[in-house]
């Protein structure tokens, strides 16, 4: 993909010591560019005495998190959530965490210490809504946080915190909620104010924290010295505090007295950006890798503002009602699609993946990541696999018509692959859904794309394509046109971008038969079989090579997958490790299991999930270094390189899960080609899943396959690779 930007294979130093991981750098940039990314990577790990905090044992980790909140919105309206249950309500706000203080030994705890010990996951059947728990003592704390959208310019995090007495004899013990600039994706406060009876903290004049139970103390200090205050049991005395650097902190405190096995919970609002306005990305154009995002947080001027409802209507908000509103918001977006294996990660990770990506669409954008990157086409139409296939046909849509209207997105300079992506992902979403609206307003804009690929492959160079928009050809004026290169994609990879414009000739031909256009069908196919035949003389001595171990048959399809040089080729493919850019290993085994082999999808499946970042929230990075994006600017201890959740990683883990359940191989559906061979022998079910044919409901008792549905594949289902003949025809329900 674009992997990395900076120069030499090295790593990034600093006078300070690095807040992450060690950041390993592999492509070219300009030196102007390079100076300006070190500076912002200096800025972000090294704070001015002043700024860094007095206690670090209370800094967020900057070690996993992800965003929650609504899909297709500003990333700017995104709650992070790290997994120490710290979080901020909204890119550039503030970081709100929850310690313990333990009266009798006089001992603070928080997740964030060396010797804490985390879990942290996600709400019943991987729906996004986030939870961490740990131990103060012998009382064990669990935080969850939720987002959800109260109207167009007012959205709003609530957090719970439950306390489970897990002795017993009785404990006596402060909670404190506390408020400080570093944060999960914070931003300087510069005024900080205690409200009315305490409940409430306002940052710089807006509500920022409110709570359901009247806190015993509250208070605020002009400098991050907080946890100073708690680390005593007190509690900062002034209720009004001004920080010109931006340092001011507070918190509420609540006495709690926990009798042997009791439970006790609060409840907390966090409004998102009340009074200030959400900006969208502004990339620079300029880098050859990657692009950097100009745009400032919290501007005076521009974007969109938000509401801020009042302190009395936060009060009368229920953290209970909201976290319930969430979570149907998750159930309602899946649709109804679910599966149930044997491994709980399976079952999980197949709704919190479609929900990570559906979160990167930004405005109708599927950005690679929220804050970091732009889009690019290629991680996109993985992203956009996963929605429709996950059921969210509309996202999918919005993001196709993106597609049409910026079909190369992601570098400055186009690469070839872009157009057949667009037409392929198009013509999958036309065989999941059969999407009529859709159709009418996509067949003008696929045939331009057609047509370019024709132009592209057909005639002499140099290729010209629009900046913007899809014309192409000589006749574009030189201020509005781009060179594209033959191959150009990761520099250059012939073999993955001509796959690619094979399988979006095919689905091109596909669509212009749904109009009625057989004429045009046919020069697409015909085109199509032309390339492909060009495509084996060139590689076909090993598919393989290359970007061809990411192309072939997963997910161009370009020779059959039961037999033949590509399924010899993939066949033997061994279980893939992770790797260093964690979409290549999954999409090589995901040729491995198309060619029929099961231990390989199996085994690499196992591995990835048996990762650090995929226990509970399952949410791979990219794996190497990535773009910045806005990070560099924000209060936080993130490696401003490190994208997580990533669009690829995830998409390809997710499409591999899916097509181990379930793939299409021509007419037929193949029925868990690619799961462990002892769950053949244990219920499994799958609920809901489109499928080129309809959408498939089945259950597997161990013994019988029963149908639901109305997925009718004209060639039937193959189950463990035996087709079902008439005699073993599965009964489907009426």
């Amino acid at each position: 993909m674009k992997k990395a930007y900076v120069t030499g294979g090295g790593r990034v130093k600093s006078a300070c010591p690095p807040s992450h991981h060690g950041i390993t750098f592999r492509r070219v940039i300009s030196a102007p560019r390079l100076v300006l990314l070190l500076v912002l990577l200096a800025l972000a790990g090294c704070r001015a005495p002043h700024e860094r905090p007095r206690d670090p044992s209370l800094d967020p980790r900057g070690r996993l998190h992800i965003p929650i909140g609504l899909p297709d919105t500003l990333d700017a309206l995104k709650t992070f959530v790290e997994a120490e249950g710290g979080f901020s309500p909204g890119v550039g706000s503030y970081g709100i965490s929850f310690w313990v203080f333990d009266r009798e030994t006089r001992k603070l705890s928080a997740p964030t210490m060396p010797d804490a010990a985390v879990e942290h996951g996600l709400a019943p059947g991987g729906l996004l809504v986030p939870w961490s728990r740990w131990t103060a003592g012998a009382v064990e704390v669990k935080t969850e946080v939720c987002e959800v959208r109260q109207s167009p310019d007012q959205f709003v995090a609530a957090a719970r915190v439950t306390l489970v007495n897990r002795s017993n004899r009785p404990v006596r013990l402060f909670l404190y909620a506390a408020l400080r600039a570093l944060g999960p994706a914070g931003w300087p406060v510069r005024r900080l104010e205690v409200a009315g009876p305490g409940d409430a903290l306002l940052a710089d004049g807006h509500p920022a924290l409110v709570s359901n139970v009247r806190p015993s103390a509250a208070g605020v200090a002009p400098e991050d010295t907080v946890g100073v205050s708690a680390r005593r049991g007190s509690i900062p005395e002034a209720r009004s505090a001004s920080s010109p650097d931006g340092d001011a902190s507070g918190a509420l405190r609540f006495d709690l007295d926990l009798p042997p096995g009791a439970t006790r919970a609060l409840g907390f609002i966090a409004p998102v950006l009340p009074g200030r306005r959400a900006v969208g990305h502004v990339w620079d154009g300029r880098g050859p890798e990657v692009q950097l995002d100009l745009s400032t947080p919290n501007p005076a001027t521009g974007g969109s503002l938000q509401r801020d409802a009042g302190l009395a209507a936060y009060r009368a908000m229920d953290p209970d009602a909201l976290f319930a509103e969430a979570l149907g918001f998750w159930r309602g977006r899946l649709g109804g699609v679910a599966i149930r294996t044997p491994d709980p990660r399976w079952n999980e990770a197949f709704a919190a993946i479609p929900a990570h990506l559906a979160l990167m669409l930004d405005e109708g954008a599927p950005d690679v990541a929220v804050v970091n990157y732009n889009t690019f086409t290629r991680d996109g139409a993985y992203l956009t696999l996963v929605l429709d296939q996950a059921g969210m046909h509309d996202l999918a849509a919005r993001a196709i018509d993106h597609f049409f209207a910026h079909s190369f997105s992601g570098r400055v300079q186009p690469e070839a692959d872009n157009p057949g992506q667009v037409l392929w992902i198009a013509g999958e979403h036309w065989k999941l859904t059969g999407d009529r609206d859709f159709f009418a307003r996509s067949l003008p804009a696929a045939r331009q794309l057609a047509a370019l690929i024709e132009y592209a492959r057909t005639s002499p160079e140099p290729h010209w394509v629009a900046r913007e928009g899809l014309g192409f050809g000589p006749a574009l004026p030189p201020d509005r046109r781009l060179r594209l290169l033959p191959g150009a994609c990761d520099g250059y990879h012939p073999e993955y971008t001509e796959a690619f414009d094979v399988a979006g000739l095919r689905n091109a031909a596909l669509l212009a038969e749904a109009g009625g256009d057989a004429t045009a069908a046919k020069r697409w196919r015909a085109l199509a079989d032309t390339l492909l035949q060009r495509y084996d003389a060139r590689f076909g001595k090993d598919l393989g090579a290359g970007y061809g171990s990411y192309s072939v048959l997963w997910p161009c399809r370009l020779y059959p997958l039961r037999s033949g040089k590509a399924h010899d080729r993939f066949a033997t493919v061994p279980p893939q490790p992770p790797s260093e850019w964690r979409y290549f290993a999954l999409a090589t085994a995901h040729q491995a299991l198309l060619a029929g082999n099961r231990d390989t999808a199996v085994h690499t499946l196992r591995r990835h999930f048996d990762q650090v970042q995929m226990r509970g929230w399952y949410a791979f990075d990219e794996g190497g270094a990535s773009a910045p994006g806005n990070w560099p600017k924000l209060r936080t201890a993130w490696t401003p390189t490190v994208a997580m959740p990533h669009a690829w990683s995830l998409a390809e883990l997710w499409l591999l899960m899916r097509d181990s359940l379930v793939h299409e191989d021509g007419d037929r559906l193949v029925l868990f080609a690619g799961v462990p061979r002892n769950w053949l022998t244990k219920p499994l079910s799958i609920e809901n899943l489109p499928t080129a044919f309809g959408s498939l409901t089945l259950t597997w008792d161990g013994k019988n396959l029963h149908l639901e549905g109305d997925a009718q594949p004209p060639g039937g289902f193959v189950f463990r690779k035996r087709p079902v003949g008439p005699a073993r025809q599965p009964r489907r329900a009426r």
